[in-house]
């Protein structure tokens, strides 16, 4: 199951969504939106890893 964490906004005009998932790796996917293109990330990201992107790219 994966619930929402938070949304971000990325330069160049691109979405983050962060989401939790609860279930076998309990770590954050990822999904970047852009011009109505989504590209997803497994759930296996480490919350610094999430925090490292976020620096890196808003």
């Amino acid at each position: 199951m994966k619930s929402l964490i938070g949304t971000y906004d990325l330069r160049g005009g691109a979405v983050l969504r962060v989401l939790a998932d609860h279930g076998d790796s309990d770590g954050y996917g990822l999904e970047i939106t852009l011009d109505g293109d989504t590209v997803r990330y497994d759930a296996a990201h480490c919350a610094r890893e999430v925090q490292a992107f976020l620096g890196l790219f808003t």
